[in-house]
């Protein structure tokens, strides 16, 4: 509810600014740490936010919608990093640009051509209630049987060019497949972001027992952590080893300690070997598991709530 109050205090013909900044924000995350250069970088920018100024002005869905466009579009490029990255390392940039922009620009192209029916289905979707997600099998087995295939392409040795005209066809094959069942697509991007919308409205609801859950958790962490250190203040001798070595815990290794045994992690770079601060890390494993089931049975019962049943419109075809 604060998500959708924030965002209806934006006035609507800025909205889309803020969904515009996410996807960039998120696209520019994903390309950055790929590790391509400035180009590819700018170029994946470009493209995305091109598909989403122009999805979202033109079917507008609310910033909710928006958001969900902006983390498809996310989701697909960090997609296209990793098969391009791992099944056509030398494919250079203009080609593995155009592939990246391909199934985008084929999406678009083929929501405005059936600009009528896709606007009648996001208006239906949005007057029924949700009850299950659209299917996949249109276009998600396709798409990934040409991904699964590409794979044995580090095993053909395959020269620069000839890998660019494999990416090329690979990524043709998946528009086809997109273009297919663009339907099938925009309905998947509505029904997710009616589900992101449905839960931003209890967000307001789940305030009180997430906080209340963070704070004892909080506390446990830093009781424990305390008691981890009084524990090797009275001891003569290291109650830790860290490298196969003893230790003395500083206060700050004793929080990061009390921290992952909390959580049941343990990454083992700090054991316990004392048998008292043995007993503490068990009792706060205990004390953490069962703030973990108590806490989230509290947020479920606090988040769940009735809708009301809505006769279910029919959808175009």
């Amino acid at each position: 509810m604060a998500m959708a109050m924030s965002a209806r205090r934006i006035p609507a013909r800025y909205s889309w600014l803020r969904a515009l900044f996410f996807t960039l924000v998120l696209v520019g995350l994903v390309s950055v740490a790929a590790g391509e250069d400035w180009k590819f970088d700018v170029a994946s920018l470009a493209i995305c936010a091109i598909g989403f100024g122009f999805f979202f002005l033109a079917f507008s869905g609310g910033m909710h919608f928006g958001v969900t466009f902006a983390n498809f579009l996310a989701i697909y490029a960090c997609t296209f990093f990793f098969f391009r990255e791992s099944n056509f390392p030398a494919a250079s940039h203009p080609p593995a640009i155009i592939s990246l922009a391909m199934p985008v620009l084929v999406f678009l192209a083929t929501c405005f051509w059936r600009r009528r029916q896709i606007a009648a289905v996001i208006h239906a979707r949005r007057q029924r209630e949700l009850n299950s997600l659209p299917s996949l099998r249109r276009w998600l087995p396709g798409v990934s049987v040409v991904g699964a295939a590409s794979f044995a392409m580090p095993g053909l040795h395959l020269a620069a060019t000839d890998q660019e005209t494999v990416l090329l066809f690979s990524m043709a094959v998946i528009s086809a497949f997109i273009a297919y069942a663009a339907r099938d697509v925009v309905l998947l991007l509505v029904d997710v972001a009616l589900i992101f919308e449905g839960v931003a409205r209890r967000i307001d609801r789940l305030v009180i027992p997430m906080t209340a859950f963070m704070t004892l958790y909080s506390l446990l962490v830093v009781i424990f952590a305390c008691l981890y250190r009084l524990a090797e203040m009275s001891a003569e001798t290291p109650q830790f080893l860290t490298d196969s070595a003893d230790h003395y815990l500083s206060f700050g290794e004793a929080m990061y300690f009390s921290v992952i045994t909390l959580s049941t992690v343990g990454y083992g770079d700090i054991v316990p070997v004392g048998q008292l601060v043995r007993l503490l890390a068990a009792a706060q494993v205990i004390v953490g598991l069962l703030l973990l089931l108590f806490g989230f049975s509290e947020i479920a019962r606090m988040g769940d709530e009735e809708r009301p049943s809505q006769p279910a419109p029919r959808l175009p075809d």
